[in-house]
């Protein structure tokens, strides 16, 4: 009997179960893709731009309808066998502007992907006027089409069953069944329709007995409650794929087919071209669906509004190298939230969802810091990089405290430095913070020094933690500010020695340095360095 690898078993139940916790699975890198949008005003017309985008030319294409999905549901792995693209029309008839694609791809063949119920006369008439031949792959409902398009697929030594009373599970398998042209089959939730029985019995889909081998590997899409229990019994080689919710299935199916080809087919650049679709209606992620098997892409589901977690962390996983997202709608069908989000200039709130962090800009009031050459405070610049911190934490849903918003030391306006330095560690220790970041700038008689360095406590009782968290930081604060990379060291400072969580101390550039003093007072590396403490913070947490 074929079984799941142990590999892919353990990463999907690590990832459905983080997901049921609200958080992206540990190992998702944060996303920084590239991203574009592909859309027309209509399904229609997006259809025919992505067609435009994978297919100079095809001598068949598969039409169906853009109003109804269940006859082409099952159609990707058929797009594959062809090198098709699949375009739509609506239901009165052939669209002028889908028979000037199809005359602009040189077909001299069309598919039907439905009854003549589905797609009637008038179209199949358009096609013969414009001299192309067609036939028609249309069963009496979607089960018997499904079945008739897996005849003409015919058997690999696998089949995928899946549900035909809805769109979502059917589509996110389609590039797996693409890429090896496997049947899709439909079924009822609590009834396996005659005909499904009777292709899944063709197949080999059923032992016979306990003792004999199984012949099919059978891909079931979607949880007991889209696929009873009662219809999958006796299936061979059965593996279940299923999720919460419909992007959880869709993540489930990402997972199972990079673990069957491997995690990166990126391009010769090392780039990974990867396709994101609305997870609300079937169109753009039908169409799409042929679109990532011929260009080797990854297609991905979200909703309108967000991206949701178990989606952001298969992305995240998807690649070692840039990932190009196309997002395929206007901000109607997918926000610009969402393009924010995949883009890397929004952080999604579940990526540090349960964590607590106090941030501590250093000095403040009276207290001014280190002085620049030109009369710059060292406060006024700590200030600005930790609020910006705060902003992307809390955005990723970290809980944070600063030990000061403004101008006044969290002690008061009466600045005494010993009770100033305690203040900020009996708030980190009070409310229990997971992380404390301190931040400042460094100074020296010398003006030709520079760089970040950032300093852990050998007094921390979570020295080991802190170390781990210091080497994230500094990594990724110099990747975004590009100063001298002055490493991780260890000082006794006291706000870092007496705290007792994971503690560290960021010297963001020397203010006594005029050419870095010009640097570290500007907005722009006032956010880099925020950003590169907060990245450095998701490595630490695992992504």
């Amino acid at each position: 009997m074929w079984l799941p690898p142990k590999r892919w078993s353990a990463l999907l139940a690590a990832s459905f179960s983080l997901w049921l916790l609200g958080q992206a699975p540990v190992g998702a890198a944060p996303l920084t893709a590239e991203v574009d949008r592909l859309y027309g005003a209509t399904r229609i017309e997006t259809a025919i731009m992505i067609s435009q985008e994978g297919w100079s030319e095809a001598q068949t294409v598969l039409l169906a309808r853009g109003d109804a999905f269940p006859d082409s549901l099952v159609s990707v792995p058929l797009s594959k066998r062809y090198d098709a693209p699949i375009l739509l029309t609506g239901s009165k008839g052939l669209d002028q502007e889908v028979l000037v694609e199809i005359q602009r791809l040189k077909a001299s063949h069309v598919i039907l992907l439905g009854g003549a119920g589905v797609m009637g006369t008038p179209i199949s008439e358009a096609l013969e006027t414009a001299g192309l031949t067609w036939e028609r792959i249309g069963g009496a409902d979607r089960y018997e089409t499904a079945a008739l398009v897996a005849d003409h697929l015919g058997g690999n030594g696998q089949v995928v069953l899946t549900s035909g009373e809805n769109f979502p599970d059917a589509l996110a398998i389609g590039p797996y069944a693409g890429i090896t042209e496997t049947p899709i089959l439909l079924t009822k939730a609590q009834e396996l329709p005659t005909i499904t029985r009777h292709r899944l019995e063709g197949f080999g889909a059923y032992q016979l007995n306990e003792e004999a081998e199984a012949v099919t590997r059978t891909i079931v899409v979607g949880g007991e409650g889209v696929i009873a229990p009662t219809i999958v019994e006796g299936l061979t080689g059965m593996t279940r794929l299923s999720g919460k919710d419909r992007y959880a299935t869709a993540a489930q199916a990402f997972l199972f087919t990079q673990e069957e080809f491997g995690t990166d087919p990126a391009d010769a650049s090392g780039e990974q071209r990867a396709f994101l679709v609305t997870g609300e209606n079937f169109p753009d992620a039908l169409v799409t669906g042929a679109l990532a098997v011929k260009q080797n892409a990854h297609l991905f589901m979200s909703s309108h509004a967000g991206l949701p977690a178990i989606t952001y962390s298969a992305m995240g996983n998807a690649t070692e190298n840039q990932l190009l997202v196309t997002m395929i709608g206007g901000e109607v069908i997918l926000s610009d939230r969402v393009r924010g989000i995949v883009a890397g200039t929004l952080q999604p709130p579940y990526l540090l969802a349960g964590l607590t962090v106090v941030v501590d800009p250093g000095h403040g009031g009276k207290d001014v810091g280190a002085v620049g050459p030109s009369g710059s405070y060292e406060k006024n610049s700590t200030l600005p990089v930790g609020l910006n911190l705060t902003n992307l934490l809390r955005q990723a849903g970290a809980k944070v405290v600063m030990t000061r918003t403004g101008d006044v030391p969290p002690s008061g306006s009466s600045y005494v430095e010993l009770k100033d330095l305690q203040t900020r560690v009996k708030i980190a220790n009070q409310i229990r913070a997971d992380v404390y970041v301190s931040i400042h700038n460094d100074a020296f008689s010398n003006p030709e020094a520079g760089g970040v360095t950032t300093y852990i406590s050998a007094g921390n009782p979570r020295g080991e933690e802190g170390r781990k968290l210091a080497t994230a930081v500094q990594q990724e604060v110099i990747k975004q500010v590009e100063l001298q990379d002055r490493k991780v060291k260890t000082a006794n400072f006291y706000v870092i020695k007496n705290t007792t969580m994971p503690a560290i101390l960021v010297e963001l550039g020397f203010i006594s340095n005029p050419l870095e003093e010009k640097l570290i007072i500007s907005p722009e590396f006032q956010q880099k360095a925020a950003l590169g403490i907060y990245r450095g913070i998701l490595i630490y947490r695992g992504y």
